[in-house]
């Protein structure tokens, strides 16, 4: 039996070693952390307890590429750390992608011959919901096509605030619409 007062070095020799007790002794005694750790890049419990559990596991089932002498906390740290950045980034990509299904309905309702009336119907219903300025920036960068630099010179503002309207009202669209975006 391992002895839980193992200092880390010798962990992580034992671990390499595929020694069960010690990765439990490992897991118990640094999963509160990792899962800390994660939270400071993530804001999710759920999500960091995850991919906590996901480094866990990945450092079990490729114990060949740990050498058995490098810090296994570093080891896991570093883990967890690119996970959670990749994470991050693919809510980006999810945003991104999200804006452009929010402008591909925008755009396509109003030019079909025959629109869904109940999309047009809510569609409508959110776009009086926007203030006048968030309103006029989406409906020129999306109906009319115009670039954020263009609508900063036709309205005389600032290219900075084009994107401002044109984030928030897109921000409420995709609040609204998540039952289209999510199937919800």
């Amino acid at each position: 039996m391992v002895k839980p007062h193992l200092d880390i070095q010798e962990l992580g020799r034992r671990i390499k070693k595929h020694d069960e007790e010690a990765f439990r002794i490992l897991y118990i005694k640094y999963f509160s952390n990792l899962r800390h750790y994660a939270m400071r890049y993530l804001y999710d419990w759920n999500e960091a307890e995850d991919l906590v559990q996901e480094a866990y596991f990945t450092l079990w089932c490729n114990l060949d590429k740990y050498d058995g002498e490098r810090n296994i906390i570093a080891y896991l740290l570093t883990y967890v750390k690119n996970a959670c950045l990749k994470y991050i980034r693919n809510l980006k990509i999810q945003d991104n992608n999200q804006d452009k299904i929010i402008e591909a309905m925008l755009f396509s309702n109003i030019t079909d011959e025959e629109p869904d009336e109940e999309l047009q119907h809510r569609l409508n219903e959110i776009l009086s919901q926007l203030p006048e300025k968030q309103k006029e920036v989406l409906l020129k960068h999306v109906v009319d096509h115009k670039t954020i630099p263009d609508i900063a010179k036709e309205l005389n503002i600032a290219e900075s605030s084009v994107k401002t309207h044109y984030k928030r009202a897109i921000a409420l669209f995709r609040k609204n619409l998540c039952f289209i975006l999510f199937g919800l």
